[in-house]
């Protein structure tokens, strides 16, 4: 795919992208399937050596062992860029993150899991709703709609 266009500042992050240097933790995991940047992930098969995307099913959160590190990968004919299956996955278990939000988030909030999505919110836990509770998260910026927000997780 060809860029077609270009502007004079880009965007501030993308999803997977550490927030800023200071301290983090990262392990290491072979993807078990397709995984996005950004995206929270569990244990796989191996639990040892694979991650896996969450899923939608109930108690999905309560698995999650952090959140994919973006790296160098090949483009999709599409433009997707994601962990292909046996990919090196770099997972963030501590630090400052860029993540996809389903809705507008408040900055200083919990950051939770909805599952039709797969993407973080700040609403309260109620049906399709998780709290994260193998990591803590929470949003260090806000936004007013759908869109890009770092968490920190601990």
């Amino acid at each position: 795919m060809s860029q077609t266009s270009v502007s004079q500042y880009g965007a501030a992050g993308f999803a997977g992208l550490l927030a800023d240097n200071g301290t983090f933790n990262t392990m290491s995991y072979s993807a078990e399937g397709a995984i996005g940047f950004g995206v929270p992930v569990v244990l796989g098969t191996n639990k040892e050596r694979q991650v896996v995307a969450v899923g939608t099913g109930v108690g999905q959160a309560a698995l999650a062992v952090g959140i994919a590190v973006s790296g160098i990968v090949e483009q999709t004919s599409a433009g997707v860029a994601a962990y292909a299956d046996k990919d090196t996955v770099g997972v963030i278990k501590e630090g400052r993150i860029w993540v996809n939000t389903d809705d507008a988030v408040v900055a200083g909030t919990v950051a939770n899991l909805k599952l039709s999505s797969g993407k973080f919110t700040d609403e309260a836990v109620a049906a399709g709703i998780e709290a994260f509770t193998q990591i803590t998260a929470k949003f260090i910026t806000g936004t007013t709609g759908a869109g890009l927000a770092i968490v920190e997780i601990k």
